[in-house]
């Protein structure tokens, strides 16, 4: 028996299908048993389940011989490094494994942790299952490629990087594993909101981006005919009425978009995605009208900056007049746009926050739909050159411990990284515009604040947004205070936050 555990992540509220695990178990060889352990889903003890589970086989024909937990930066990070610890305080004889985008990019101190056995880079599918047969003594790890483990010298051995496979070469979803009910909720799209994956990796090479570290500049599609196959199952069988695809990049040819939304369009799902500017901008008219017609309607767009210059910093091979001419077809086929800004240049951090201040009205002016989402610059291990130049491992921790600590939590999720550039009053620049752009134009994806507070958010905020006075706004921060449901929340799965009224 395998048990996968998915660390708690999230609220409950915000669970989402554990699309990792259900790929590494769908993988796996014909005859193994396994489970997915989710800690988002409400009221589960997630230790209490792993021990149940282990007390259970103990003795018996198919006892739990690993445990593999996969972890992301930041919350899930804070959720794993206790559990692994306690698990193998109680169970040392139960092998640990750790995969996804933690170990992926920070091997080292997952490595020097004793209660971690084995760490899976990249994408894990066939690493996994090379790793069973290391684990039953016909392979030698070191042969491994994407297997990283600690030598008896307790030196680290970090395997070559895996060629790696897209997902029509994989197994499909095993949806049968997993209570599908469970996981669909209220989202601005809809009633019962999924996710789904129908590509891996990204072409490109911007040098601030986890998935260029993980994967490199490479994508793999799979055909549209299984995306729609799978997703009208879960549409048909589930009631399934929206999806948000997690895809890093949903859009490379027009040709491929055109089948996609041709297929999709029969199933009456509206979705979410992510793509780029300029793969946007080579579509025909007919092909927006088209994708519209599908169902999409938002679409998140990495802008990054307001600056030409700095976006070449970056290596993001788009320009701010791509980005403004993408927020006007959007205006013109009713499609939201969702635009992300990196905020805190190296170089001149004052200077580029005000110049992208500055484009983002001008952004709001062409599409008032716009939707802004903003990161403070937090430099992450890169393959060819760090955005600023700056290294990216200097200063960081040496132990999970101290990675879970609050301030490097706040550094994994861009929302408060201590980076010597970026000053409090830099960082309090872009909070209080984004109060008032978000106080005079409510977001949609804002169930938590209730109508009141909306209505008087955008009378107060009105006079402010007109003069672009942006500092200090504490009526409005008392008024978003007292009108809201709950605080906002800072765990939800990207842009996945619950609609208004949601159980949580």
């Amino acid at each position: 028996m395998i048990l996968f555990v998915n660390p708690r992540a999230t609220r409950p509220k915000n669970r989402r299908f554990p699309l990792s695990l259900m790929a590494i178990g769908a993988a796996l060889p014909e005859g193994t048993s396994w489970e997915i352990v989710d800690g988002n889903r409400p009221s589960v003890d997630v230790f209490g389940e792993l021990s149940a589970r282990i007390e259970a086989g103990r003795g018996g024909p198919d006892p739990v011989r690993i445990v593999a937990f996969t972890v992301m930066p930041g919350p899930q990070l804070v959720s794993a490094v206790p559990l692994a610890r306690r698990l193998r305080a109680s169970y040392p004889e139960v092998t640990t494994v750790w995969g996804g985008n933690f170990a992926s990019l920070y091997p080292a101190p997952v490595l020097d942790s004793p209660y971690v056995d084995w760490a899976v880079r990249g994408q894990g599918e066939h690493t996994f299952l090379e790793l069973l047969e290391v684990l039953d003594g016909k392979r030698d790890a070191e042969t491994v490629a994407g297997l990283a483990f600690r030598r008896a010298d307790r030196s680290h051995r970090i395997g070559p990087e895996r060629t790696w496979a897209g997902p029509a070469e994989l197994p499909a979803p095993p949806y049968h594993k997993i209570p599908v009910d469970d996981y669909l909720h209220p989202t601005f799209l809809g009633r019962r909101s999924g996710v789904y994956q129908a590509s891996i990796g990204c072409p490109y090479g911007c040098k601030f981006c986890g998935v260029i570290s993980v994967y490199g500049s490479r994508e793999k599609q799979q055909p549209p005919a299984r995306t729609a196959e799978h997703l009208g199952y879960l549409a048909r069988e589930h009631g399934m009425d929206s999806v948000h695809f997690y895809d890093n990049n949903f859009f490379v040819g027009e040709d491929h978009a055109r089948e996609l939304a041709e297929r999709l369009e029969p199933l009456g799902l509206r979705w979410w995605c992510e793509a780029r500017v300029d793969a946007l901008l080579r579509f025909s008219d007919d092909t927006w009208r088209l994708l519209r017609r599908a169902g999409l309607t938002m679409v998140f767009c990495g802008a990054e900056s307001g600056s030409d210059e700095v976006l070449r910093k970056m290596n993001k091979r788009i320009t701010t007049a791509q980005v403004l001419e993408v927020a006007a077809k959007t205006r013109e086929h009713g499609i939201i746009p969702e635009f992300s800004f990196v905020f805190g240049d190296p170089d001149d951090p004052e200077g580029e926050i005000e110049n992208t201040l500055a484009f983002v009205r001008r952004l709001k002016a062409v599409n008032p739909a716009m939707e802004l989402i903003s990161y403070f610059y937090t430099p992450t291990p890169q393959r060819r050159g760090t955005y600023g130049g700056v290294d990216a491992l200097a200063g960081t921790p040496a132990t999970l411990e101290e990675w879970t600590e609050p301030e490097w939590v706040s550094w994994m999720t861009h929302e408060d990284p201590h980076v010597p550039w970026l000053d409090r009053r830099l960082k309090a620049r872009v909070e209080d515009f984004e109060l008032v752009l978000k106080s005079r134009f409510p977001s949609v994806h804002d169930g938590r604040t209730r109508s009141w507070g909306k209505a008087l958010g955008r009378i107060l905020a009105h006079r402010r947004w007109e003069r672009g006075e942006y500092s200090d706004p504490r009526v409005l921060r008392t008024v978003r205070r007292l009108a809201q449901v709950a605080p906002d929340d800072r765990q939800a799965y990207g842009h996945l936050r619950a609609a208004a009224g949601a159980a949580t």
